[in-house]
C-alpha cells in the first residue's frame, strides 16, 4: 500500500512540474542562456525568435560571456541561434533557459559539394558551364592598388575584341570604345554601359558623336573603380539580345560590391600617383623660327618682305622689342608634374538578415598641363534586407560630384604654334620678366595679324576661367518576392520589381578677361572683351522593371530550365540653357548674370520614353547540351505610329563536348572543350525624339509681325537599324583549368543603316533630313583569349598569363549613289586636306591622297646633273616608264599642278614631288589613290604575373596592328606655310639649288607642298606597357599584431613604355568622322608612377 502511495505522489508531483514548466512559456516570459563553441563562450551571437512564417519577431545578440536574453512573443515560436562561421541551430521554445553549443561549419562529414559558378549579369543566372553566348568576365580583384580613375583604363588589352582609345591626356577625358568595330555611319559607336543592371538614363538627342567632347564618354563610366567587384562584356547578339536596341554596339556590365555577412569590416585605401607629359615634336627656338620666316617670305616672289616687319628683325628701337628677342619653350611652359590623390573607404558587414555596405571615394588631380584641377568625389550605400525566406528588399543610392577646372583652350596645341621669339611676360628694357603676362598688341604687323588668334598659353591657363560642375544621383529600390519555393530542389517562380531614377545635373561656367584679347576692347566682331558663357543642363529619367523568373523543378534531374518574362517603362525629361555675355566690367566680375551685353542666349528641352519587353528561355540536358531563346519588343517615341515597335530575337546553343562520358575517358588533360553556335538580331534607334512630329522655329519676321516656319520633314517612314549577328563560339581548358581560353569567329550584317544628316536637295526647302535609312554594312573578325592560372607552380613562385586577339574588317555593302554622293566630298584643291570617301566594298575610315615621292632637287632639268644648275631629278612631265617626255621643239614640259584651273601651280626646285598617277602631266584629283585605313587590322593584348609567396609583380601590354593616322599635328609642324610655330625637322629642309632632302622649301602661302598625301599618313601600330605593378601582401600573424586584418602595399607604373614607328606623341588618337583618325595634337595620356596601400581593421 505505501509503494501505490509513493508511485501515486511521484506521478503527481511530475505532472505538478510538467504543468509549471508549460505554464511558464507564456508571451512575456524571458527566455534566457548561453551560447558556446568548443573553445568557451560565443560573443555577438545572434538569437532570434521566428514564427511559422520564418519571419523574425524578437532578437537579440550575446554578450561577452556568451549570454543572451529576451522577451519571449509566443511559446508557438522556433528559437534560432547563428554566427559566422557555425552552424545554425533551430529549436522548439519549450523551456526559458537553453545551452547552446555551436559547430563549427566545416567540421561536416565527407561528402562531395559540386559548386557551380553562374553567370552574373542582367538576365537569367545560368551556370557558366551552360552559357551559350559570347561573353568575357574580368573580376576587378586583378586590379586591386592600380592607379585609374575610371575603370575602362584596366580594361585596355584585356577584353578580345575591345577596342578602347583615350580620348586625351586632360583631366576627365574618359576614352571612347568600339566593340567588334564599326557598326554605324555617323551615329554613337559606343557600347552600352550596364551598372548592376541599370542603364545611365540621360538626354543624348541630337548629341554629334562624331564630334563629342571629352566629357561625354567619361560620364559613361562614372564609377568609382574601388565599388566595382566585376565587369563583363557581351559581345554576340545572344548576349545582348536582351538589351533589344540599346544593345547594338555591345553590352558593358558593371557588377559593384554588397554587403558581406560578418562583423563589421573597415577597409581603406590610398593611392599617391605622379604624372608628367611624354615628350612629342621639338620645336624651333626664337632664332631659328626668324629666320624660317625670313626664308619663308622670301621665297614665293624673291622679296625681302620681312623688312617691313619689326617682330622679326630684331631692331632695338621697336618699341617692343624686348618681347620678340627671347626663346620661349612654350612646350615646356604648358607642362608640368601632375599629382594624383585616391582615397577609398568602405564599411562592410551584417547578420542574418541583413548586409550593408557604405562606401565613399575622393580623388584630387591636378593634370600634367598646367592649371588643370580635378575633383571628385563617389558614395555608394546598398541595403540587402530579407524580411523573410521569401520577401527580401534591396536599396542602393549612388552619389557622384565632380568639380573640372579646365583650360579655357587647348594649352599644347597653342603651345606648338605660338611665335617662340615672343616672350611669356611684359619685359623692361634690359630683357627682365615684369611680372604681367604678355600679349601681343592689337598694333601688330598686318602679315602677322593671324598670331593674335593664339593667346599666350601660360596666361590663359591661370587668368581664364572654365570650370564644370556636375551631380549625379541615382536611387535604386528593388524588391524580391520567391512566389514559390525556397530551394533548389523545388519549383521556384520569383519576382523582382524594382525603380531607379537617374538625376544628372552640370553647369558650365566659363570667363575670358579683356587683358588676353589681343583684337582691343572694342572687337564687336569676336566679342571676347570680358566674356562670360554660363551653361547649364538637368535631366531626370525614371526606369521601372518588374521581372519574374521561373525555374520548374524536374524528378530526372538531367533536365534544368529557367525562363525570365520582364518589361520595363523609361521615362525622362530634360532642360538646358546656354548664355553669353561680354562687357563686363573689368574687375572681379565674372557672373553672366551681372548686367552686361548680350551675345547668345538659348534654352531647350527635351523628353523620352520607351518601353521594353523581354522573354528569355535557358534549358540544359545532363548538363551537356543547352539552348537558349529570347526574343526582345521595343516601342520607342521616337519612330512613327507605323514603326514604333521592334522586335529582336536570338537563339543559340551549347556542346559541352567534354562531358561526354567517351570523351572524358579518352582526353582526361582537357577539363573543357565546348562548342557555341549562336544567332540574333539587334536594333539601333536614333539620337532625336519625335521626329516624325513636324516642329516649328521662330523665323526673322516681317514688318515689325513675328513669323514661324517648319524645322523639318516628317519622318513617318523611318525604321530601326538592325543588326543581323552570326556566332560560333569555341570554349577550352586544359589540366584542371590550369589553361582556358575560347576561339570566336562572327559576322554581323547591319541593314536600314540609320544616318544622321542626310544631305538633300535644296529644292525641297531644307538642306538635311535628320535621319534616314540609307544602307548595309558587314563586319565580321574572329577572337582568340586565353589565361594561364598557375600555368607554372613550383613551391612559392608561381606564373600567370594572359593573352588577347582580335580581328575585324568592315565594308560598306550597299549604299544608294546620291548618299554616298553627300558623304563624299569633292577635291578642293588646297594643301591640308584629304578625301574622306565612302564607296562600297571598302571600310569606314578609309584614307584617300597623293602618293608622296619627295622633293625635287632642281628647277631646271639635264639629263646629267650640273651641280647647282641643273640636274634629272626636276619637275618635268614623264611617261608610265619615267621617261622624260619631249615635245617637238625638243623641250621638256614642266610639271604642273591642276593645269587650266584657278590654283594651277608649276612646280620649281624645291618642291614637293608628287607621283603622277596617270601620266597626263599635271598633278589633280585623278592621281588621288587610296592610302589605308584607320581601322586596325589586329588589336589585342597580353600580359603575366609573377608572384613569389606574397609578393607579385603584374604586367599588361595592348598593342594594334595594321591602322593609319593622319598626323596632322606634324603636317602642322612641317608646312612652312604660314606664321606659326614649326618642327625642328624643318632645320633641313631644302634651301639652294641641288639640295637632297625630303623636307621641301618654304613658302609662305605659296605652292603646294602639303597636299594631303602618305607623306603625313602614319603606320599607328603600337605595343604598349599599359602598366607594371609591384605589389606586396604582409603576413597575418605580422598584421594582427598592429591591429588590422590585412594590409597590402603596391608600386606601380602606367604608360611607362611604347614601342611604335609613329612620329607623334602617341599613337593613340581618338576615331574621327567616318571613323578616319586624325591626329591634331591633342593632348596625349600621361605616363605616371603610384604607390598605394589597403588597410582593413
Amino acid at each position: 500500500m505505501d509503494t501505490k502511495i509513493k508511485k501515486a505522489l511521484l506521478y503527481s508531483c511530475m505532472g505538478l512540474c510538467f504543468c509549471q514548466g508549460a505554464m511558464a512559456q507564456k508571451a512575456g516570459d524571458i527566455v534566457s542562456g548561453t551560447v558556446t563553441d568548443a573553445f568557451g563562450p560565443v560573443m555577438m551571437a545572434n538569437v532570434v525568435e521566428v514564427d511559422a512564417a520564418n519571419r523574425i519577431v524578437a532578437s537579440t545578440v550575446t554578450d561577452m560571456s556568451g549570454n543572451f536574453s529576451f522577451k519571449l512573443k509566443s511559446p508557438k515560436n522556433r528559437l534560432r541561434v547563428s554566427f559566422v562561421g557555425y552552424k545554425t541551430v533551430t529549436m522548439p521554445i519549450n523551456k526559458t533557459r537553453f545551452v547552446v553549443k555551436m559547430t563549427d561549419a566545416t567540421q561536416i562529414k565527407e561528402v562531395t559539394v559540386t559548386s557551380r559558378r553562374r553567370a552574373q549579369g542582367s538576365g537569367l543566372s545560368i551556370p557558366m558551364d551552360e552559357v551559350s553566348s559570347s561573353r568575357q568576365t574580368i573580376n576587378m580583384s586583378e586590379f586591386d592598388g592600380l592607379s585609374m580613375t575610371t575603370v575602362d583604363e584596366a580594361l585596355q588589352g584585356r577584353i578580345a575584341g575591345l577596342d578602347i582609345v583615350a580620348n586625351s591626356g586632360n583631366l576627365g577625358s574618359g576614352s571612347s570604345m568600339r566593340l567588334r568595330g564599326v557598326s554605324t555611319i555617323n551615329s554613337s559607336a559606343e557600347p552600352l554601359i550596364v551598372v548592376d543592371g541599370n542603364v545611365w538614363e540621360t538626354n543624348t538627342n541630337d548629341f554629334d558623336f562624331q564630334s563629342a567632347n571629352d566629357e561625354k564618354f567619361a560620364e559613361l563610366l562614372n564609377v568609382n573603380p574601388d565599388d566595382i567587384e566585376s565587369i563583363s562584356v557581351l559581345k554576340d547578339a545572344a548576349a545582348t539580345a536582351i538589351w533589344g536596341s540599346q544593345g547594338a554596339n555591345g553590352v558593358i556590365e558593371i557588377k559593384t560590391k554588397r554587403g558581406i555577412r560578418g562583423r563589421t569590416r573597415v577597409s581603406y585605401s590610398f593611392r599617391l600617383t605622379g604624372t608628367y607629359q611624354p615628350n612629342g615634336y621639338e620645336m624651333l627656338n626664337g632664332d631659328e623660327y626668324t629666320m624660317l620666316l625670313k626664308e619663308e617670305y622670301f621665297n614665293p616672289k624673291l622679296s625681302d618682305a620681312t623688312s617691313d616687319i619689326p617682330e622679326l628683325n630684331y631692331n632695338p628701337s621697336f618699341s617692343e622689342y624686348e618681347m620678340y628677342n627671347n626663346n620661349t619653350d612654350w612646350l615646356k611652359a604648358v607642362k608640368q608634374t601632375g599629382w594624383r590623390q585616391n582615397h577609398s573607404l568602405a564599411l562592410t558587414g551584417g547578420g542574418e538578415k541583413a548586409r550593408f555596405r557604405i562606401a565613399a571615394g575622393y580623388d584630387h588631380e591636378t593634370g600634367s598641363i598646367i592649371k588643370q584641377q580635378l575633383d571628385r568625389f563617389t558614395s555608394r550605400v546598398n541595403l540587402d534586407y530579407n524580411v523573410s525566406d521569401r520577401i527580401a528588399i534591396e536599396t542602393n543610392i549612388a552619389l557622384t560630384y565632380t568639380k573640372n577646372k579646365k583650360n579655357a583652350a587647348d594649352l599644347l596645341a597653342t603651345a606648338y604654334i605660338r611665335m617662340p621669339n615672343v616672350s611669356i611676360y611684359e619685359q623692361d628694357r634690359y630683357g627682365n620678366d615684369l611680372g604681367e603676362f604678355y600679349n601681343m598688341l592689337p598694333t601688330i604687323s598686318p602679315a602677322l595679324r593671324d598670331q593674335l588668334d593664339h593667346m599666350n598659353p601660360v596666361a590663359v591657363a591661370h587668368l581664364a576661367e572654365n570650370d564644370e560642375t556636375s551631380y549625379n544621383i541615382v536611387p535604386e529600390f528593388k524588391l524580391k518576392y520567391n512566389l514559390l519555393g525556397l530551394s533548389d530542389d523545388k519549383t521556384r517562380l520569383t519576382y523582382e520589381g524594382k525603380v531607379v531614377f537617374n538625376i544628372f545635373n552640370k553647369y558650365e561656367d566659363m570667363f575670358m578677361p579683356s587683358s588676353l584679347n589681343t583684337r582691343g576692347w572694342n572687337d564687336t566682331d569676336k566679342k571676347q572683351s570680358n566674356r562670360t558663357t554660363a551653361n547649364s543642363s538637368k535631366s531626370l529619367g525614371v526606369t521601372t522593371t518588374h521581372t519574374l523568373t521561373f525555374t520548374p523543378h524536374f524528378r530526372n534531374e538531367d533536365h534544368s530550365m529557367m525562363m525570365l518574362l520582364r518589361g520595363q517603362l523609361t521615362d525622362g525629361n530634360s532642360t538646358s540653357q546656354h548664355t553669353v555675355t561680354w562687357g563686363l566690367p573689368s574687375g572681379s566680375i565674372t557672373s553672366p548674370g551681372a548686367p552686361a551685353l548680350i551675345a547668345e542666349m538659348n534654352t531647350g528641352s527635351g523628353q523620352w520614353r520607351s518601353i521594353y519587353l523581354t522573354y528569355s528561355l535557358h534549358y540544359a540536358y545532363k548538363k551537356r547540351y543547352a539552348f537558349d531563346f529570347s526574343v526582345r519588343r521595343d516601342g520607342s517615341t521616337k519612330f512613327g505610329p507605323d514603326q514604333r515597335w521592334g522586335n529582336f530575337p536570338a537563339v543559340s546553343l551549347r556542346w559541352n563536348i567534354s562531358k561526354e562520358p567517351w570523351f572524358e575517358k579518352t582526353f582526361p588533360w582537357i577539363s573543357m572543350l565546348s562548342v557555341r553556335p549562336g544567332w540574333g538580331i539587334v536594333g539601333k534607334q536614333p539620337n532625336a525624339e519625335y521626329l516624325y512630329f513636324s516642329k516649328y522655329a521662330n523665323g526673322a519676321g516681317y514688318m515689325n509681325e513675328g513669323s514661324i516656319h517648319p524645322q523639318n520633314i516628317q519622318l513617318k517612314n523611318l525604321k530601326w537599324e538592325q543588326t543581323e549577328t552570326y556566332n560560333l563560339g569555341i570554349d577550352f581548358g586544359f589540366f584542371n583549368e590550369k589553361l582556358t581560353g575560347n576561339v570566336e569567329i562572327y559576322a554581323q550584317y547591319v541593314t536600314d543603316l540609320l544616318m544622321q544628316n542626310r544631305g538633300i536637295p535644296t529644292s525641297s526647302g531644307f538642306p538635311t533630313l535628320a535621319y534616314q535609312n540609307v544602307g548595309k554594312m558587314k563586319n565580321v573578325g574572329w577572337e582568340f583569349n586565353i589565361n594561364g592560372n598557375r600555368i607554372v607552380k613550383a613551391g612559392k613562385f608561381g606564373l600567370d598569363f594572359n593573352v588577347t586577339f582580335a580581328n575585324n574588317k568592315n565594308q560598306i555593302t550597299e549604299m544608294d549613289e546620291t548618299c554616298l554622293a553627300s558623304l563624299n566630298n569633292e577635291f578642293n584643291r588646297s594643301n591640308g586636306s584629304y578625301l574622306s570617301r565612302v564607296e562600297l566594298n571598302r571600310a569606314l575610315g578609309s584614307i584617300y591622297g597623293f602618293k608622296y615621292k619627295g622633293v625635287y632637287q632642281y628647277s631646271e632639268y639635264s639629263e646629267k646633273e650640273v651641280p647647282g644648275v641643273s640636274g634629272p631629278n626636276a619637275p618635268v612631265v614623264r611617261d608610265a616608264n619615267g621617261k622624260v617626255f619631249i615635245d617637238e621643239s625638243n623641250r621638256t614640259k614642266p610639271m604642273t599642278f591642276c593645269y587650266g584651273t584657278s590654283a594651277e601651280y608649276e612646280f620649281k626646285g624645291g618642291d614637293a614631288i608628287y607621283e603622277d598617277i596617270n601620266h597626263d602631266g599635271q598633278i589633280n584629283e585623278l592621281d588621288i589613290v587610296y592610302l589605308g585605313s584607320s581601322l586596325p587590322k589586329v588589336t589585342g593584348g597580353f600580359g603575366f604575373k609573377l608572384s613569389w609567396g606574397r609578393l607579385s609583380w603584374n604586367n599588361q601590354f595592348n598593342f594594334r596592328f595594321g591602322n593609319k593616322i593622319i598626323n596632322a599635328a606634324r603636317m602642322n609642324a612641317e608646312n612652312m606655310y604660314t606664321n606659326n610655330n614649326q618642327s625642328r625637322a624643318v632645320n633641313w629642309r631644302w634651301r639652294v639649288e641641288g639640295d637632297i632632302t625630303e623636307v621641301p622649301r618654304a613658302l609662305r602661302q605659296a605652292g603646294y607642298n602639303w597636299l594631303g598625301s602618305d607623306r603625313f599618313v602614319e603606320d599607328g601600330s603600337f605595343v604598349r606597357l599599359n602598366y607594371t605593378q609591384l605589389s606586396y601582401s604582409f603576413e597575418p600573424k605580422f598584421v594582427k599584431k598592429i591591429g588590422l586584418s590585412m594590409l597590402n602595399v603596391y608600386l606601380s607604373a602606367n604608360n611607362l613604355l611604347c614601342l611604335t614607328k609613329y612620329s607623334g606623341a602617341d599613337p593613340e588618337v581618338g576615331y574621327g568622322n567616318l571613323g578616319i583618325v586624325t591626329d591634331n595634337a591633342k593632348t596625349p595620356r600621361a605616363k605616371s608612377f603610384t604607390f598605394g596601400l589597403t588597410v582593413q581593421f
